[in-house]
C-alpha cells in the first residue's frame, strides 16, 4: 500500500510537468508572436496558442481529477498531503498563465499588432516572464531555492515597469490602439509572473 502510494504520487507529479511542458510552450509562442512581423506566422501562432490553450484545459482538469482521487483513496497526511494540495495550486497557477497567453494573443488580433516596433519593449517582457516560469519551474520541482530569489526579483521589476507605465498612461490626454493594447499586454505579463511566484513558493 505504502509503495503503490510513493510510486502514484511520483507519476502524478510527471503528468503535472507534462502540463509544464505544454504551458512552457505557449510562453515561447507568445514571445514570438510580439516579435514576428510575418502576417502568415502570426496567425498560426495565434491559432497554435488558442489551440494550446484548450489542450491545457484538458491536462489541467486530467491530472486535478487525479489528484483528488489519490486524495481520496490514500488520504495522504504531513509531507505527501502537502505536496498533493501544493500540487493542485500549480495546476491552477499554470492553467492561467497559458490563459493570459491567450489574451496576449487576443489583444494582438483585435486591438493593435504587438510586434510593431513602437512596442518592442515587450520583447523584453516576454523574455523576463518565460525567465520568471522557468525558474519557477525549477523552485517547485527541482527544489531550487536560489530560484525563489530569481522569481521574486523579476516580479519586483515587471510590477514596477507595470505601474510606472499606468503613470505614463494616465498623463495622456489621448490614448491609441497602440497604447491600449500595451496597457492590456503588460497587465497580462504582471499576472503571468505573479503566478511564476505562486508556483516558485508553493513549496515553503
Amino acid at each position: 500500500m505504502a509503495g503503490d502510494r510513493v510510486s502514484n504520487l511520483a507519476s502524478l507529479e510527471k503528468r503535472a510537468r507534462k502540463v509544464h511542458e505544454v504551458t512552457l510552450e505557449l510562453l515561447r509562442k507568445t514571445h514570438k508572436l510580439v516579435c514576428s512581423e510575418d502576417a502568415r506566422e502570426r496567425e498560426k501562432l495565434i491559432k497554435d496558442l488558442e489551440d494550446g490553450v484548450a489542450l491545457l484545459d484538458v491536462l489541467k482538469r486530467d491530472v486535478t481529477g487525479a489528484l483528488l482521487a489519490y486524495a481520496v483513496r490514500y488520504q495522504p497526511l504531513g509531507n505527501d498531503f502537502r505536496r498533493v494540495h501544493a500540487l493542485l495550486d500549480v495546476l491552477y497557477d499554470m492553467f492561467r498563465i497559458g490563459r493570459y497567453c491567450r489574451e496576449i494573443a487576443l489583444t494582438d488580433k483585435y486591438v493593435s499588432r504587438l510586434s510593431d516596433e513602437s512596442l518592442k519593449d515587450l520583447r523584453e517582457l516576454m523574455e523576463l516572464s518565460i525567465r520568471a516560469y522557468e525558474k519557477a519551474y525549477e523552485a517547485f520541482f527541482e527544489g531550487c531555492m536560489r530560484c525563489v530569489d530569481v522569481v521574486k526579483e523579476i516580479d519586483e521589476k515587471v510590477d514596477k515597469l507595470y505601474v510606472d507605465f499606468l503613470k505614463e498612461v494616465g498623463s495622456m490626454r489621448i490614448v491609441d490602439s497602440k497604447i491600449v493594447a500595451k496597457t492590456l499586454a503588460l497587465r497580462h505579463i504582471e499576472r503571468i509572473v505573479d503566478h511564476s511566484v505562486s508556483i516558485a513558493v508553493a513549496i515553503s
